[in-house]
């Protein structure tokens, strides 16, 4: 009797353990699976995240863009307006409020003085010629409980004219010299002839182009060269526009 009692407790307590053990991989299944889809979830929320500033950061160009062509200062505000009422379209159900702050007054940036005047900013028509935006977003996804979300998209574009210099030879060539950069101070190197134009005395004037590495200002520069010009002009004016639209115009002397 002893002994049967003896076993029926052993299958008992192996039962409970066999029972322990099923709940702790059950438990550590469904741990995993619902760790897996947060996971996912949460990742899903980051493409989200990203989606936007991108989207934010090209509106932001191409609103400087358009504002270069055409001067209306209120394009970018108008633009993200819109941008607002079609984010909520695209992302249905997730919640997504999308404020922003149009950057306003004097701002040190890039060793330019940059004055801004609902998010855009141009001061051309010098040596060292600029266009400029920048606007500050906060984003909530109430689904997740994400608010306050912060971050900033900006654009720029500045030309330098670098040098100026008449060669009174056969040609008679008339050569500019400048550098073209844009946010983070970085070189644009990817332009062609076609992004700009050179007048001279308010004369369109056709040039050959090129680029290089200049030692000498330590720097890439763009070479326009201007043959056939009889006498040193009394204003040189040069007109770029980069692979986003952005326009820049800049003169020497400056005026």
């Amino acid at each position: 009797m002893r002994v049967m009692k003896h076993r029926k407790g052993q299958f008992i307590i192996l039962a409970v353990l066999m029972i322990a053990v099923m709940m702790v991989s059950l438990g550590a299944v469904l741990y995993s699976a619902v760790t897996y889809y947060k996971r996912e979830r949460w990742e899903e929320y980051l493409g989200i995240i990203d989606h936007v500033k991108i989207g934010c950061s090209r509106l932001v160009e191409i609103g400087l863009a358009n504002y270069t062509l055409t001067l209306n200062n209120t394009i970018l505000r108008d633009n993200l307006i819109q941008w607002q009422s079609d984010l909520k379209k695209v992302y249905p159900g997730y919640g997504i409020i999308l404020n922003f702050s149009l950057t306003e007054g004097l701002h040190p940036v890039y060793g330019e003085n940059i004055t801004y005047n609902l998010g855009l900013a141009s001061h051309w028509y010098s040596n060292s010629s600029f266009s400029a935006a920048k606007v500050t977003f906060t984003m909530n996804i109430t689904s997740v409980g994400l608010t306050g979300y912060e971050f900033t998209a900006s654009a720029f574009l500045r030309v330098k004219l670098l040098e100026a210099v008449y060669i009174d030879s056969k040609e008679k060539t008339w050569t500019i010299l400048l550098t073209v950069d844009r946010e983070e101070l970085m070189p644009v190197t990817n332009l062609q002839k076609a992004s700009f134009s050179v007048s001279l005395n308010n004369q369109s004037k056709d040039f050959s182009f090129s680029r290089y590495y200049n030692s000498t200002y330590s720097s890439f520069v763009y070479q326009l060269l201007c043959s056939n010009t009889q006498s040193p002009p009394t204003s040189t004016m040069v007109n770029v526009t980069d692979s986003r639209g952005i326009k820049v115009v800049a003169s020497y002397p400056p005026t």
